[in-house]
């Protein structure tokens, strides 16, 4: 019997939940400064004109009969402040190159040999704020808006210096905070250049407690970014299709790909 995920497929992409679990944090190292580490991190970031950076993405899902299933993507992002992007991202059910020229979005399903092509003026938030209004999710998104700070202080109602960790033998600090809806993690990098190196997000009100996790590594800025094209060369043969016609764009498989139980 194949597993089913009953969700519609764009609102799959925000369903976490809640962890029951009894956890005795050591309230000594806790501090009260997350929201001017997150601060900084927001100025830092937003100061860069250029970015470049690669990642790995986890989002998980949970099946009707309660099986947790975690789908893993990983790719490439380079910015140039205000009104350039590129991201690809290959995972198994998606090879997604994205591109935004400051004039339209181009968004290239290369598994799939079609693309669409949407235009719009404006800077990079403009294009967040869009996507979002139009009810596109993408998870992390926000760490790539001017002002980070605000966008992910949104709802926050506790915010927590839990200790400093290590992330990919990086020290950094974590940090948490909680929403009505969700609780998010972050773990910025201690020192003059605080970068997100990990990013959580879990739901409050599902069961399973499924997350999404984006961890980012190889980050660069200004000169140290290698010269990136925001334009997407598409092949001869690709067809043209409505952005909502590009089924296999987000990281989780159609509920036929769940794989058979046996």
């Amino acid at each position: 019997m194949s597993s089913t995920f009953p969700f519609p497929r764009l609102k799959r992409m925000f369903i976490y939940a809640s962890v029951s679990v009894s956890l005795a944090l050591p309230t000594s190292a806790w501090a009260d400064d997350a929201k001017e580490l997150l601060k900084k991190m927001s100025d830092f970031l937003a100061a860069q004109k250029t970015i470049s950076f690669t990642y790995q993405s986890s989002l998980e899902a949970v099946t009707p009969d309660f099986e947790k299933l975690q789908f893993v993507s990983s790719g490439t992002a380079n910015l140039t402040r205000p009104d350039k992007l590129r991201v690809t991202r290959t995972g198994g059910f998606a090879d997604v190159d994205v591109s935004f020229d400051g004039s339209s979005l181009t968004v290239h399903g290369k598994n799939l040999d079609a693309y669409a092509k949407i235009d719009g003026k404006g800077s990079l938030d403009d294009l967040i704020d869009r996507m979002m209004t139009a009810g596109v999710e993408a998870p992390g998104a926000d760490l790539l808006s001017s002002d980070v700070y605000d966008v992910l202080m949104t709802d926050v109602t506790e915010a927590k210096h839990i200790s400093s960790a290590f992330v990919d033998g990086v020290e950094c600090d974590y940090l948490a905070f909680r929403t009505p809806e969700i609780d998010w993690q972050i773990w910025i990098q201690a020192g003059s250049q605080p970068i997100p190196r990990r990013y959580v997000i879990t739901s409050k009100h599902i069961v399973q407690a499924p997350q999404y996790t984006l961890e980012i590594s190889d980050f660069k800025s200004g000169a140290d970014v290698a010269a990136a094209s925001y334009s997407i060369e598409i092949p001869a043969g690709a067809k043209t299709v409505d952005l909502s016609e590009l089924q296999s764009l987000d990281e989780l498989p159609a509920p036929a790909d769940t794989g058979e139980v046996k």
